[in-house]
């Protein structure tokens, strides 16, 4: 059995000790931000703690002292390994607060008595909570109980408990080519996938284009209202609400979008099944080549990251398989011949074989097809397989990625 980490929500009354806590320990995080930051020149966790633990000291237990150290060494460590070094030392406005429980329940414990014993700048106390419905069975079968992650949001106490879970071991021979599942991901058609039985599932992600598309444009108009405003120093508060509000509502539909995708992908996948993703990650070095702010905005709207990670999370807890392969003529090459064919907009046919069908079913198939004979036999294509037989036809070999 293997084990992951996973977080659910749990709902805390409105106490003022915990309140106060909160902002105690945003206050000791800002009180370290500056230090931490150190001219540009971060700090480690190591580092700042020996640096500022002693001026700190006695706001919080000391638990949660070396805890916001941590954190906000991490948040600047976060920074530069996204190749966002910082400018300026960060601020933490955010009242949350990290609670630490494990097997001696340091910060915060689940009592058998169904309350929560937690400690605050009042004591330790003993408060109830309440966990939505959906999740009561995920908290049942958690093998620990790691930490408790506080925060308020529009006056209300929510807590975030991550949970470790024990979940079946991916396969690790090769499988029946029926459970070798390829996946195309693109804009409009969210996402298509076709197992080795020939079955489709087809999620068009069209209306979530839709919607996001039109709320970029509300924002864009809110954004040139703003810069007027500020230009005439006039006050901007209800501007900035009005963008926050529609960032926030953008978030979610996409966030909710992509759960939606990967659970509806994970039970259509058939038992101990290999789901296969194409690599479109963008090096970071080329990211920066990408020119024309419509082109940005479509990606950075385009949602195949959340969707390949939620899906990775839920083909852990199945304990399905997840591999990527390169996508090198995955939407160009025919499915049937492995010939060279032509792709508008969603059609694709081949003119040698005469095949004609979706431009995405067919990317699927090859994606499967580059899988089972490239993965997970092995380096190295086989003869028998359509792309080797393109490239044999070429006389040439395959040409580096660059997308499909």
């Amino acid at each position: 059995m293997a084990q992951v980490q996973r977080t659910i929500p749990i709902l805390l009354p409105a106490d003022e000790d915990l309140r106060q806590t909160l902002a105690v320990f945003q206050a000791v995080q800002q009180q370290l931000s500056a230090p931490c930051f150190n001219g540009g020149r971060p700090l480690s966790a190591v580092r700042l703690h020996r640096a500022c633990y002693q001026e700190v000291r006695g706001q919080l237990n000391a638990q949660m002292t070396c805890t916001a150290i941590r954190l906000v060494a991490a948040a600047y460590q976060s920074a530069q390994s996204n190749r966002r070094p910082p400018r300026h030392p960060f601020q933490f406005r955010r009242r949350r607060a990290l609670f630490l429980i494990g097997p001696r329940g340091r910060d915060a414990s689940l009592r058998p008595d169904g309350s929560l014993s937690i400690w605050t700048v009042a004591g330790r106390k003993q408060l109830p909570y309440r966990v939505p419905e959906a999740f009561q069975q995920r908290l049942a079968q958690a093998k620990t109980i790691d930490s408790l992650m506080v925060l308020e949001r529009a006056g209300q106490l929510i807590g975030r408990l991550t949970l470790t879970l024990e979940v079946p071991d991916p396969p690790a021979a090769c499988p029946e080519t029926e459970a070798i599942v390829g996946i195309d991901l693109n804009e409009t058609n969210a996402l298509v996938a076709v197992d080795g039985e020939e079955r489709v599932l087809f999620v068009s992600g069209k209306a979530v284009k839709v919607r996001n598309r039109r709320t970029a444009k509300t924002r864009a108009r809110l954004q040139r209202k703003l810069a007027a405003h500020k230009a005439q120093h006039r006050d901007t508060r209800s501007v900035r609400r009005v963008l926050k509000r529609l960032g926030r509502r953008q978030r979610h539909r996409t966030q909710t979008f992509a759960q939606t995708v990967a659970k509806r992908l994970v039970d259509w996948a058939p038992p101990q099944a290999v789901l296969v993703f194409e690599r479109l990650q963008v090096p970071p070095p080329q990211q920066e080549q990408i020119r024309g702010r419509a082109l940005r905005r479509r990606l950075a709207l385009w949602q195949r990251g959340l969707i390949r990670r939620w899906a990775e999370q839920q083909a852990q807890e199945q304990g399905l398989r997840v591999v990527e392969v390169n996508p090198a003529y995955t939407s160009q090459i025919c499915s049937h011949c492995g010939q060279r064919g032509t792709r508008r907009r969603h059609r694709f046919t081949c003119p040698h074989c005469g095949a004609e069908e979706h431009a995405d079913i067919n990317a699927a198939r090859n994606i499967r097809t580059r899988a089972r004979c490239t993965v997970l036999r092995g380096s190295g294509l086989l003869s028998t397989s359509p792309e080797a037989r393109a490239a044999e036809a070429a006389g040439k070999p395959l040409a580096p990625a660059r997308g499909s």
